[in-house]
């Protein structure tokens, strides 16, 4: 989800060599790169260049891609619970979608098979499109405002009931991220269209002059996309825009919304599309269902969601569907990573939320940060939602030949996983074809969690539909529980990486047909998280037994439950008796069995005796990791074989502060492939990049270092992949540097923690600049950085870095960089409480100066603090234009050497700045340990 987020995969490239069974690649990744030979792993919603969207014709025909299958309805069976009760396909349900906006005029998105209007509402939340307006008077047919003078004022007069007209200006649309929409195809990406607002005898009123001739007369007055579902459609490459009024003091507030990032149009067809495209029965999960597009991303700000966006999308669309008496389904593709142990702030709104709304499921992606134990996202980890996780569809691993056997489903090695969390809950399709706007097309598969939630959400409404149509009540625990508890688990993983499995449609209706009744429940362990979950192994003879709080949300509640564990290292009652609002559960842990350097899970279920046929009412995750301490040597795994699909973990604890982590993987045999991804405490992505590969078409070797400065004491977290039919076998080797390296004020410090001496060579290059800024944000409103860009830079690097804690506050925050003249130089979110930008600059931006904007999200508005962060902005020379030296050092067991500075001046320098060296210590038996050191005030380069 991550970022921020959503969790998208546009796979522009490769898509026709995915389609044969190569792995699909994003066009763009930044934060999880893909290998061909695994899985499509996603990443954020990439930049693209402009020119490149929209491709002249559809990665793949519709028609084709539907008797490919490339929009699974065998996943979940929805195809033949299709054929049993051809009216429970939603109709009468309503399913909101909080995306970047839902585009209401593509094909597939028109109609319910009912042959009702599809998209039934359009609200923006995200402020993307607000067009500032100022009160002006017409002069006849002349319109004079913001320094321009239109005509067409007599077109207008005819519908205001007001002599005080409104005007205003739609500027640049940012399309996919991409710096600029260059809407009118002139070549010039920076649009700005006149607006006029009056307020007619219907209400208000919005005219845009979308073909920049200067006139309104030839353009159609637009109201709120309520009063009449009105849209128009705004350049070469056209976006679909609706209004959304208010009204403020008496003045109208105008918000033109429309998909700007693809997104949510393409997560509306996964839910409820029906005759995709115009090809009969090419439909979504619930094509009968209709839609609420309610936009939360901010794609001007890189995708982000924005100041109390989710609550208050979420609040309007439960007043909405209360007003009309619709059963309502929410889905919120969207997540970044969970770093603070027990509820986030805006779990803790959601959890709120659905207590006061006991029938609404809510289905949210659980993250794409996979497959790292603890990187499932949040809102995803609230308590009370519906986490979705992915699967691979067997359609997108192997092409379906006719007379063949489907390829199985199988995990998507993307999809975020549990640890502390006790989520996901269930795992869907996290690849589709599916609808995208005209401007985005060429992109119609994506991959991520992000498809995997509204799939969920369309069984949900398929539920709810014919539980409906049957005159059966039914709450979201009961829906929640149907879908767990008839499940299908994934062969090979634990409840960490699946949930409960793979849902299965037919079986879960069948559960609410047969009266069965689920209930929600707050799980929390003893370290704060609703999984037990222990990172570094058990800590002494104190630490075995785990203690968990079940409570009681709403829902079934019985007197007594039946427990029931599997695995041979931990023990549980068999019985309990619940209290009046839950269950204290005490897990015993044999030490004895967990000696191993490995992970171990086991999961607890609860049955009910009395329904013994209801499946599992609640399970409780209980983890313990035994890492392997790298300062006792490196790891050394030769020949070893992952099974297709299958990931295997290693854990490294690495104790010591300023030593360099080196890993390297590789396949054992010429054909042998897989992905490779890296994890920092406690489960983030290492932000130098975390993702590599390895095999035939790529190198044969996948590389890790982290030096010295970003070295995270704890425990890391390496996994290795194998392709999605494929075995394959590697070498794994890891291992930390003798050497420890340290910053004084004017030079380097060398430490040395081994029971050797040791002796070798440090190597200093002066690689740039770096300046610290401490940064106090105020709440909500965004705060900026100026610094000077020097003429030597090539390269940037910018930081950001929060207490974890106060992480928990935002739903997303924005880090993008502008140039003297506004434009975009680099953007994207923070994904977690740690994040890095790098990038090059381009011409001209070297030697002027630079504007790094931080833009928080909060998840409430009601109480906004102050917030903390330290923001580090680095500036490289090209690597020709490196200076170094080298010298002997030498340093005894146990000790510590420092080596002073001096004897090069460094370059000019930008004010605030100090000079960066790259230190490097090469000693025998070892690897190399690296540090970027900045040098303190007055201190020479080398």
């Amino acid at each position: 989800m991550s970022s921020s987020r959503w969790a998208v995969g546009a796979l522009a490239t490769a898509v026709m060599a995915g389609c044969a069974g190569a792995r699909p690649t994003p066009a763009a990744a930044p934060q999880n790169a893909s290998a061909p030979a695994s899985a499509p792993v996603p990443g954020d919603l990439a930049p693209a260049p402009a020119d490149a969207l929209p491709p002249l014709h559809p990665v793949l025909s519709p028609a084709a891609a539907y008797l490919a299958g490339m929009l699974s309805l065998r996943s979940a069976g929805v195809d033949r619970f299709a054929v049993a009760h051809p009216t429970y396909d939603g109709r009468g349900v309503v399913i909101g979608i909080l995306d970047t906006g839902v585009d209401p005029a593509v094909p597939g998105l028109i109609t319910t098979t009912t042959g009702a209007p599809k998209v039934i509402e359009v609200r923006d939340f995200s402020s993307e499109g607000r067009v500032t307006l100022t009160p002006f008077t017409p002069d006849g047919n002349t319109l004079a405002f913001g320094g321009r003078q239109l005509t067409g004022g007599g077109r207008i007069g005819r519908m205001a009931v007001s002599t005080t007209w409104y005007g205003g200006f739609l500027r640049e649309i940012t399309l996919g991220r991409a710096p600029g929409g260059d809407l009118n195809g002139d070549g010039d990406n920076t649009d700005v269209f006149p607006v006029v607002v009056v307020r007619a005898t219907d209400g208000w009123v919005a005219f845009i002059d979308s073909n920049l001739n200067g006139t309104f007369e030839d353009e159609m007055a637009l109201h709120d996309y309520r009063e009449g579902r009105q849209t128009i459609a705004l350049g070469s490459k056209p976006i679909t825009l609706a209004a959304n009024f208010a009204e403020e003091n008496g003045a109208p507030v105008l918000d033109l919304t429309g998909d700007t990032g693809a997104h949510g149009t393409h997560v509306a067809g996964i839910a409820a599309g029906h005759n995709i495209y115009n090809v009969a029965g090419f439909d979504g999960i619930a094509p009968g269902a209709q839609i609420l597009s309610l936009k939360i991303a901010n794609n001007a700000r890189g995708g982000i969601s924005v100041n109390g966006a989710m609550i208050r999308a979420m609040r309007y669309a439960a007043a909405f569907a209360a007003a009309r008496g619709l059963p309502l389904v929410l889905t919120m593709s969207f997540g970044v990573g969970d770093e603070h142990v027990g509820p986030v702030v805006i779990d803790s709104a959601v959890n709120a939320f659905l207590r006061t709304h006991p029938d609404i499921v809510f289905s949210v992606s659980a993250g794409n940060d996979g497959p790292g134990l603890s990187t499932l996202s949040y809102p995803g980890s609230a308590d009370l939602v519906l986490a979705v996780g992915s699967l691979l569809p067997g359609a997108f691993a192997k092409p379906t030949v006719p007379g063949e056997v489907p390829s199985p489903d199988v995990m998507g090695d993307w999809s975020s996983r549990g640890g502390s969390i006790g989520k996901p809950d269930i795992v869907t399709p996290g690849a589709a074809y599916s609808t995208v706007p005209r401007w985005d097309t060429g992109h119609e598969i994506k991959v991520g969690t992000s498809m995997s939630a509204p799939y969920a959400a369309g069984l949900v409404a398929r539920l709810l539909s014919g539980m409906a149509q049957e005159g059966r009540h039914v709450t979201a625990a009961d829906l929640i529980a149907a879908l767990r508890a008839t499940a299908a688990p994934l062969t090979g993983w634990t409840s960490l990486d699946d949930g409960a499995g793979a849902p299965r449609l037919e079986a879960a209706y069948r559960w609410l047909a047969a009266g069965h009744q689920g209930g929600r429940f707050l799980v929390r362990a003893d370290q704060g998280g609703s999984s037990a979950f222990r990172r570094e192994g058990l800590q002494g003879a104190g630490d075995t037994v785990a203690h968990v709080r079940i409570e009681h949300v709403d829902g079934f509640r019985p007197a007594r439950v039946e427990l029931k564990d599997d695995a041979a290292w931990m023990s549980v009652p068999s019985t309990i008796t619940t209290d009046p609002r839950g269950i204290d559960l005490a897990i015993a842990m044999d030490p004895r069995r967990l000696t191993a350097p490995g992970v171990y899970v086991g999961t607890v279920t609860a049955t009910v005796p009395d329904d013994t046929l209801a499946g599992t009412l609640f399970s409780v995750k209980n983890t313990v990791v035994v890492p392997y301490d790298l300062t006792r040597g490196a790891l050394s795994d030769t020949h070893r074989r992952v099974a297709p699909s299958q990931v295997h973990r290693y854990f490294l604890l690495v104790p010591t502060a300023g030593a360099t982590l080196s890993i390297a993987v590789r396949g054992s045999g010429p054909t042998d492939a897989a992905s490779v991804h890296l994890y920092e405490p406690p489960g983030r992505p290492f932000r130098d990049g975390g993702d590599a590969e390895t095999g035939p078409d790529t190198s044969p070797w996948a590389a890790f270092r982290v030096r010295g400065e970003d070295l995270v004491p704890g425990v890391y977290e390496l996994d290795v992949t194998a392709p999605p039919l494929t075995a394959t076998n590697v070498d794994v080797h890891a291992e930390l540097s003798f050497a420890s390296l340290g910053a004084t004020g004017g030079g380097i410090e060398i430490s040395n923690a081994t029971s050797s001496s040791i002796s070798g060579t440090l190597s200093l290059r002066l690689i740039g600049a770096e300046r610290d800024i401490q940064v106090s944000g105020r709440g909500a409103p965004a705060e900026s950085i100026a610094v000077d860009v020097p003429r030597w830079a090539a390269r940037a690097e910018v930081d950001v870095e929060m207490p974890p804690a106060q992480w928990g506050r935002f739903t997303d925050f924005g880090v993008t960089v502008f140039d003297t003249a506004g434009q975009n130089l680099n953007n994207g979110p923070l994904n977690y409480a740690v994040g890095r930008q790098a990038f090059d600059l381009p011409a001209g931006a070297a030697g002027a100066p630079a504007l790094i904007e931080l833009f928080p999200a909060l998840a409430l508005l009601d109480h906004p603090q102050p917030w903390q962060a330290t923001v580090r902005v680095r500036f490289l020379l090209d690597s020709a234009s490196a200076t170094g030296a080298r010298r002997p050092i030498s340093v005894v067991a146990g000790g510590r050497s420092s080596v002073e500075m001096g004897g090069v001046t460094p370059p000019v320098l930008p004010e605030g700045f100090r000079p960066l060296l790259d230190a490097r210590v090469t000693v025998p038996g070892s690897s190399d340990a690296e540090r970027r050191v900045m040098l303190g005030p007055g201190a020479g380069a080398p």
